[in-house]
């Protein structure tokens, strides 16, 4: 695979149909990971590869199977079905060309281009004789109207051992216009098979057509000549001329146009990137396997016997060293490439390919209709929508229903809000990055940004405008629908897999922006006391410390936690109840009339790349807007007044919503809990939402075993059993208040963050510790710190070991220490404190800092030493000091590590040695782990533990203070042929760690 990345590289090649391929959980390796492999079974035979992320492609999954993928694909000016197949000639061939002639059949007028090996002989394709196979072949061929496109002057396809064969065909549909393929075959890989070249050369009379957004490279906008052009724009722009003529989305028009060209003239345009070749590909490379090639041909095209089987050889030692040089390039290339890159940037590209941030670009394109996979874009695309964006139903409304509807709709009798002022509209500006992504009209922030006075006074004439008319600009409603797949297991055929984030225009985001600093005061102080997320200073360890806190305050025999999954919440709810809490609220009438146009005639585009679907949008409140999030805590706060009424007491984020229930019996519990959930559903019929009964989940947190075990409650007219554990906002919490399910929790998350150490720091090169250090305090200590206050209480010393060795698992490739090195050694040379003890640390900084937030309790011993301290300050350093003592005396009296205790007997030297940089060798000697005789005797990977200069046994120490075989360095280094001073005293200074290094 990997020259034949390289060779697409080169020939610029945008679609790859591969028989036996070797493929590995979905993916085909080697070709690079923005690549997308299309294919139906684990172990395929057939699979189409989609190397040109322009395209549009749509797996035909239906008419796919282990033998046969069918794939829709579609530029700007050309849509088709590639289909990829594979006839073994070792089995029948019947069953793979029925299921052939049925996708073609299936797929009607669309355009197909078939590719494969067939393993049939026809005299039609130049074979020397028509087998049964190929005779059925070229009948089927001829009967759906397909014409061959091989060029038999080229020469066969396949020459192997026992001769050559034109197996490899490729067929396309009769209709396609005049001289549309160029087909070409030459051996240019080590397979036996040539590579076929297919180019489909556009028909002039074809239109380009292309529906994608333009984006602007606003990092390498020359911003002098940007705002010059914007002037001489402005220079016939009046905004009193534009309301006349065509009323506020024209004027927005015009003002959108003006930065538009103005960002023509000085920012380049992004384009779709280019599959370039790999970085790793050498001349040296190329000239091996130029020679292997050759090798091929010679081995290929001898028959005498004797001298192919010397070819035979000679190509097999040609392969064999360009595979190693391969391998040894692509090394070599990625250490360089981590070396250089990271240095200067941690998060750049290496880290984004290690962390799985670079992958191919998910489609809804796989969406089931009517549990039948989609057979076009649009299809998918319509499914999608009606599923994310509910439409509102006025017909089926109940006379509450009207009234709210009919009220909402009129004018609000309360004082009108003042315009914005420049002063605002500033503030408004700097509460946004530079680089939000933009809407359907490519206008990122920076371009706002960097814009003129005089069109950032436009644009706030515009703003006030619209609050004065109570319009807001139908062009900054319209939302451009990214479709982000939510996890790799979801389910890609199912729209609910997918979450929507709404791409709007910021220069609406930022009238949003404006609007929400004049509601702030009214929509705060009518958010619920339990609402967190989107609430300035309110966290989700705020939340979980609520919730556990109100379990904890219940004084019933039996208590119950519900969690309850809100359906669709932000893109169902439902406009006239979001409205009605405004009016509730007494805002200012004209900010009133701004926001009934901002819940009105609302568009959805989901873009493809080549073709687009739009949907009116009726409810919901868009995802990535400014508003979205506010507007949801206030309609969702009435919920929270709604349980409270009813003495239910519930924690909300956002739109997650736990509800603690508590009775004296476990009849009374079951029977309190199915009156909450009616309260939660009989909210969500008002809200137009409702209440996902599968993802609902309990736990009985006080009560009898049997309670627990075995109480169950209605939600929507079905059973939910309480369970052992439940997953709140990141946090397992687990009935019994065990810790063990969240630290396996943990245990599945660092593996990204120990993969990331792995594989920037290797035993011979790259980052120094230093900078490998940043992704343990970067990505691996965030992972697990994250909410420690709410659950690191009361841990055994089983849960406390366990913690160690996910640090273990994380010091390892830090220190780049063997596997076998102790954990306890590890901290030290790595100048680490204990996982255990940080987060023993961290409650007590949490309890200093946000008593609010804190469920665990400080250790004893550290909170007498905190009680004792006079301020914060002084509070903080003694924490930092426990933790220390606390780590001296566990060194001290440990059993483990004690030939790295001989180099660091004190803790806060070696945490004082910033200059130290543990790496291969110096862990190895520090450890007593590593390539020693002795230690490798012990695993049984030495016959004898003797060393090469005759002493019985090699270690770390007699290889440091005695072995003749290194009596040079040490008489270099310490002007002795034998070391009898204290281990410690090589690392002592920056000086003596040198010469020990």
């Amino acid at each position: 695979m990997d020259e034949l990345a390289q060779i697409m590289s080169e020939k610029g090649a945008s679609v790859l149909l591969l028989q036996e391929p070797s493929v590995k959980a979905g993916h085909v390796y080697g070709l690079g990971p923005a690549t997308r492999c299309f294919c139906v079974t684990e172990h395929p035979r057939s699979a189409v590869i989609l190397l040109d992320s322009g395209l549009d492609a749509l797996l035909l999954a239906e008419l796919s199977g282990e033998d046969l993928v069918a794939v829709k694909i579609r530029n700007a000016w050309m849509e088709c079905v590639v289909l990829s197949v594979y006839m073994s000639p070792n089995e029948n061939h019947e069953s793979v060309l029925r299921r052939l002639d049925f996708a073609v059949g299936q797929i009607g007028d669309t355009r197909v281009l078939v590719g494969g090996d067939f393993n049939a002989w026809a005299c039609l394709w130049g074979s020397g004789r028509d087998s049964a196979r190929g005779s059925e072949v070229a009948l089927w061929a001829a009967s759906r109207g397909l014409s061959l496109l091989n060029r038999v002057e080229c020469g066969p396809t396949f020459i192997g051992g026992r001769g050559s064969s034109y197996i490899d065909l490729t067929w396309a549909s009769a209709d396609w216009w005049t001289n549309a393929f160029k087909w070409c075959m030459d051996f240019e890989t080590s397979s036996d098979h040539g590579l076929i070249t297919v180019q489909i050369v556009r028909d002039p009379d074809t239109p380009e057509e292309s529906t994608s957004t333009c984006r602007f490279n606003t990092r390498k906008g020359n911003w002098k000549v940007y705002r010059a052009e914007v002037n001489n724009l402005l220079v016939d722009y009046t905004l009193e001329h534009s309301v006349v003529e065509g009323g506020l989305s024209a004027t927005v028009g015009e003002l959108e146009r003006v930065l538009g060209q103005a960002a023509f003239s000085a920012i380049p345009v992004r384009k779709n990137a280019r599959r370039r070749s790999a970085p790793w590909w050498t001349p040296e490379l190329a000239a091996l396997r130029q020679d292997m090639i050759q090798g091929l041909r010679k081995k290929q095209h001898c028959m005498d016997l004797p001298h192919r089987q010397h070819f035979k050889q000679q190509y097999s030692i040609a392969r064999k060293l360009f595979k190693t040089e391969v391998r040894r390039s692509k090394r070599q290339s990625w250490r360089t490439l981590v070396t250089e890159r990271l240095s200067q940037d941690p998060w750049s590209l290496p880290y984004r390919v290690l962390s799985k941030k670079i992958g191919p670009d998910g489609t809804v394109g796989s969406i089931r209709v009517n549990g039948v996979p989609a057979q076009t874009w649009e299809d998918a695309g319509r499914a999608y929508l009606s599923e994310v964006f509910p439409k509102d139903a006025p017909e089926n409304d109940s006379a509450e229903d009207r009234r709210r509807r009919n009220q909402v709709e009129r004018p609000l009798d309360t004082p009108d809000s003042p315009p914005w002022t420049r002063t605002e509209f500033k503030a408004a500006t700097g509460s946004f990055g530079r680089y939000k992504a933009p809407g359907l009209d490519g206008i990122d922030m920076a371009m706002i940004k960097e814009s003129t006075e005089e069109f950032q006074d436009a644009l706030l004439l515009v703003y006030n405008r619209a609050l004065e008319l109570g319009e807001f600009p139908a062009q900054w409603k319209a939302a451009s629908i990214k479709a982000l797949l939510k996890s790799p297991d979801r389910d890609p055929g199912l729209s609910s897999s997918y979450r929507p984030i709404s791409l709007l225009a910021v220069d609406g985001k930022l009238l949003e922006r404006l609007m929400l600093n004049k509601l702030e005061p009214y929509l705060v102080p009518a958010l619920h006391p339990n609402q967190y997320g989107c609430v300035k200073g309110r966290t989700t360890e705020d939340a979980i410390t609520t919730l556990m806190t109100m379990v904890k305050g219940r004084r019933e025999k039996q208590v119950m936690v519900i969690f309850y999954d809100i359906e669709g919440a932000f893109n169902a709810v439902w406009w006239p109840l979001v409205l009605s809490r405004l009016r509730d609220l007494m805002i200012p009438s004209n900010l009133y009339s701004l926001m009934v146009s901002y819940f009105s005639k609302r568009r959805a585009d989901l873009l493809f790349r080549h073709g687009k679907v739009s949907t009116e949008v009726s409810r919901g409140c868009p995802q990535g807007s400014v508003l979205g999030a506010v507007i949801w805590n206030l309609v969702f706060s009435q919920l929270l007044c709604d349980l409270g009424v009813e003495d239910f007491s519930g924690v909300a984020y956002v739109d997650d919503l736990a509800v603690v229930v508590s009775a004296d019996t476990a009849e009374g519990l079951s029977a309190n809990a199915t009156r909450c959930s009616g309260i939660v559903e009989d909210w969500c019929r008002r809200a137009r939402l409702g209440v996902a009964a599968a993802k609902t989940q309990a736990l009985v947190m006080k009560g009898k075993k049997n309670v627990r075990d075995s109480l169950t409650f209605a939600v929507g007219g079905e059973l939910i059993q309480a369970g052992l554990t439940a997953k709140y906002l990141g946090v397992i919490i687990h009935r019994n208040k065990s810790l063990e399910p969240h630290v396996n929790l943990l245990q599945t998350k660092i593996c990204r963050a120990v993969g990331l150490m792995r594989g920037v720091r290797g035993s011979s090169w790259g980052l120094q510790f230093s900078e490998a250090a940043r992704y343990y305090k970067g990505v691996f200590l965030p992972t697990i710190l994250y909410a420690a206050a709410t659950w690191w209480a009361k841990p055994s010393k089983k849960i406390r070991d366990k913690v160690q060795s996910l640090q273990r698992a994380a010091l390892i490739p830090l220190t780049k220490a063997y596997r076998t090195s102790a954990t306890a050694a590890l901290q030290v040379i790595a100048g680490i404190e204990p996982l255990d003890l940080v987060l023993d640390g961290r409650v007590a900084v949490s309890q200093l800092n946000w008593p609010q937030r804190t469920l665990a309790e400080v250790r004893p011993q550290l909170q007498a030493k905190m009680n004792a301290a006079d301020n914060k300050v002084a509070k903080l350093g003694e924490v930092r000091s426990w933790v220390r003592e606390e780590w001296q005396s566990r060194w001290d009296g440990g059993t483990t590590g004690r030939l790295a205790y001989a180099f660091f007997p004190s803790i806060r030297t070696r945490i004082e040695s910033n200059w130290l940089q543990p790496g291969y060798a110096e862990t190895q000697l520090m450890t007593g782990h590593g390539n020693f005789n002795a230690r490798l005797h012990f695993f049984k990977r030495r016959d004898s533990r003797a060393c090469s200069c005759g002493e019985p046994e090699e270690t770390a120490e007699h290889v440091l203070r005695s072995c003749r075989m290194y009596n040079r360095i040490r008489r270099d280094c310490f002007g002795s042929e034998q070391y009898n001073e204290g281990l410690h005293h090589l690392v002592e200074s920056r000086e003596a760690y040198e010469r020990f290094k």
